[in-house]
């Protein structure tokens, strides 16, 4: 059973994991051993001269069985790449996240207002999930009310943390060394629950999204 939506390293368990495999870092070892995957354009690796090719890429891997989520894509207005590149990139990714049924695993920075537009404006219907969320409350209700999930590793805002539904609440390790166990314990003591609770709940809701579609 998965417990951890989103790690760039390979668990112990690989059962347990989705690991997030990018044009710019996809090892043999990962190819091989891991059970789920998702793949994506990271807003980070992208310029106008390999659009192509990690589109040509990103079609080819989701031939791939074990591929359960497109991502990590996304928005950031903190990086260097063109904005207006990051879109063309975010829509191509959206279009063939809606062909196939994936749900979408986002690296937002400073660009909420913009991947809300563009999921109203592409009329997305898949699951939209932000991965290692530190946002603020206010934030987390904006995407909330929108229809996004929200995936939080080792640094949180507590009372973010604490607000969002269980429903709508997901894990992760990202790049954190830290074992997914670890992170479930903090996130349990946050939220004022047992770690065997908040297993439950995020287990149903990852049941949810990846395999009762």
């Amino acid at each position: 059973m998965i417990h951890d939506v989103h790690t760039h390293r390979l668990p112990p368990n690989p059962e347990e994991a989705i690991v997030c495999c990018r044009y710019s870092d996809f090892p043999l070892a990962i190819q091989q051993e891991a059970t789920y995957l998702s793949v994506g354009i990271h807003p980070w690796y992208l310029t106008q001269e390999d659009i192509q090719l990690q589109l040509e890429w990103l079609n080819n891997r989701l031939q791939d069985q074990r591929i359960i989520a497109i991502g990590e894509s996304g928005l950031d207005k903190c990086c260097r790449t063109p904005l207006d590149l990051q879109l063309e990139a975010f829509e191509k990714q959206t279009a063939r996240s809606e062909s196939l049924h994936l749900p979408m695993i986002l690296h937002v920075v400073r660009a909420y207002q913009e991947i809300i537009a563009c999921r109203k404006n592409l009329r997305a219907c898949q699951p939209w999930i932000i991965h290692g969320f530190r946002g603020k409350k206010e934030v987390a209700r904006t995407l909330l009310d929108q229809g996004f999930y929200l995936s939080f590793g080792q640094k949180f805002q507590p009372e973010t943390l604490r607000y969002v539904p269980e429903d709508r609440f997901l894990l992760e390790t990202d790049e954190s060394l830290s074992p997914i166990r670890e992170i479930y314990q903090e996130a349990a003591s946050t939220r004022k629950t047992t770690v065997e609770q908040l297993e439950k709940a995020v287990s149903s809701t990852i049941n949810k999204l990846f395999f009762s579609r």
